[in-house]
């Protein structure tokens, strides 16, 4: 339906009638969630699709990372099952990263087709979660020196997890049995579930609302919407090419770093980014499923060119991406790809150095990318087994106008780090230590984001602990005289006789009860000459100890 024959203040009423019910499944799934990971970090994503799975909703609260994890769900799962198959109250589950399912086998998506009285199907709603460990070779299954999809856990190919509204115990069952921990899976699929019956329940007051020729009207307009306005923002910037390379740390099991060249392409009304220029797959968990490329760049894109953009399938019809099958940015089964997310965040600021070229104004350094940890081991509280992790926030890039973000998730990446309550109640460890890392942040006539220090006391007895990370080796990169940003690292038992600076990459990570285990993430880079900061914020800035007293000499020239 042309966007020419709609009512567009009805338009944007429809809009924001579909992103609340996209908004009330997320808020569902995260409320009657039982992991720690989806109910207090937020790991967890909703959307709505069109019949056919076009994207017509996803929430801002949403990871960008999840939009990739949701995109081909409904498409496969109509190709395995003819449509007319499908009836009221059936659901779809999936984890398998080359079927439809998730961009890393720990993101089981569940999807649930909407029906018109008449029994048409006429949309899709559908949930996300990072699930804390679906089996595998290491607990949590998110190893970067796992070397197949295989290591990684139980895959499930799209199948129904409810049947005509019932639930599928068998399929749960599996689901359970190949997880270290049962309970949480049983609760958090149960929790998807709910979720999307209250999609479905939001779905049905819509169309009540609007009707159901209405409602194929306006969603084919939204698309249609968002393309148009892309377009029209593409015309008015120049025709050009731009490029820039970056560098991944290493495949995470012994490589030297890995070198990334991005080509971007504007010409009229379409944008291009060639991923030609990238290393081949690699065997280990740092591989980026297609999906994944295209949600990280989506989420740059949209946040630099029109951060008001309506989030749908419009905005894909404009961006084409050039990838190599059997490269680290579109690998083939069966490739590990457990770690995708680290790598992701190199890949975000690519695509932001090259927007910022195309328009400099809109220009922003590289962000702080964040470090992760899993934890697993006996809970002396309960002798239960126990395995979970948690993914610590870096500092965003300075900008063309100011200072980067301290202590944030940037681009692709968007849960939370962990309550300290909760964490604490949840895993044995204590937190000792938690605070914005001094000198982090790249120096620049705009500083970059600051890191984080986060130090944990391990509580638990055979604790054992794996390392997720990425800006170890190559620091984030400032633009236009500004600095790089702090290299991140871990630090087993920190300021005592025993310290120990760790590899960039570990596994199962052996530490004994009474251990302290510190992560110092990343601070973005800078922007602009450090020199030609603003005094008074030089000042600010050493008073409140974001910056040593020798930095500001050394860096900034504060007498």
């Amino acid at each position: 339906m042309s966007i020419a024959q709609v009512d567009l203040t009805r338009l944007e009423v429809f809009r924001n009638y579909l992103d609340g019910a996209a908004e009330e499944d997320w808020q569902a799934f995260r409320r009657t969630a039982y992991s720690l990971n989806i109910k207090e970090r937020g790991d967890c994503s909703a959307a709505a699709f069109t019949w056919d799975g076009q994207m017509i909703a996803l929430p801002k609260a949403s990871v960008p990372l999840h939009q990739g994890s949701m995109e081909g769900l409904v498409e496969e799962i109509l190709r395995r099952y003819p449509v007319d198959t499908i009836e009221p109250g059936d659901m779809f589950i999936t984890n398998d990263p080359y079927a439809g399912g998730g961009t890393h086998t720990m993101d089981y998506c569940v999807a649930a087709p909407f029906f018109s009285q008449d029994g048409e199907v006429l949309a899709f709603v559908a949930n996300v979660g990072h699930h804390a460990d679906v089996g595998g070779r290491v607990a949590g299954s998110w190893a970067v020196d796992n070397q197949s999809i295989f290591e990684e856990g139980l895959l499930v190919p799209p199948v129904r997890i409810c049947v005509r509204g019932a639930l599928v115990n068998d399929v749960l069952e599996i689901i359970c049995r190949n997880s270290r921990m049962p309970f949480d899976r049983a609760g958090d699929v149960r929790a998807h579930v709910a979720g999307n019956l209250v999609g479905l329940r939001r779905l049905r007051e819509i169309v009540d609302h609007v009707g159901v020729h209405d409602f194929k009207r306006y969603s084919g307009a939204l698309i249609e919407y968002s393309e148009r306005r892309m377009r029209t923002l593409l015309e008015e910037l120049p025709d050009g090419e731009w490029e820039t390379v970056d560098y991944l740390d290493g495949d995470g099991v012994g490589s030297d770093p890995l070198r990334l060249r991005l080509v971007m392409t504007k010409r009229g009304r379409e944008l291009v980014l060639d991923w030609s220029d990238v290393p081949r797959q690699m065997k280990s968990g740092r591989n980026i499923p297609y999906l994944a490329l295209t949600a990280t760049c989506f989420s740059v894109i949209r946040s630099l060119l029109d951060p008001g953009l309506h989030m749908n399938a419009g905005i894909n019809r404009v961006v084409r991406y050039v990838t190599v099958p059997g490269t680290c940015v579109h690998p083939t089964f069966p490739s590990a790809v457990s770690d995708r997310a680290t790598p992701c965040q190199v890949l975000a600021d690519m695509t932001a150095h090259c927007v910022g070229q195309m328009m400099p104004n809109r220009a922003i350094a590289a962000m702080g990318s964040f470090q992760g940890w899993g934890f697993e081991g006996v809970d002396p509280r309960s002798h239960r087994f126990y395995a979970n992790y948690e993914t610590i926030a870096g500092g965003l890039g300075a900008t063309t106008f100011s200072d980067g973000i301290n202590a944030v998730r940037g681009w692709p990446a968007g849960s939370m780090n962990p309550p300290i309550e909760a964490l604490e109640q949840d895993v044995p460890v204590i937190v000792r230590r938690y605070e914005l890392l001094q000198d982090s942040g790249g120096p620049g006539t705009f500083r970059g984001g600051m890191g984080i220090r986060r130090d944990l006391e391990i509580r638990g007895a055979d604790t054992q602990v794996t390392s997720y990370a990425m800006r170890q080796v190559v620091a984030p990169p400032g633009i236009s005289g500004g600095r790089r940003g702090r290299l991140a690292r871990f630090i087993l038992n920190p300021n005592t006789p025993r310290e120990r600076v760790l590899p960039v990459a570990f596994t199962r990570l052996p530490v004994a009860l009474g251990d302290v285990i510190s992560c110092e993430t990343p601070g973005g880079g800078g922007y602009g000459d450090p020199r030609r900061r603003d005094r008074a914020h030089m000042l600010r800035d050493v008073i409140e100890e974001r910056v040593s007293r020798e930095a500001a000499r050394r860096e900034y020239g504060l007498a």
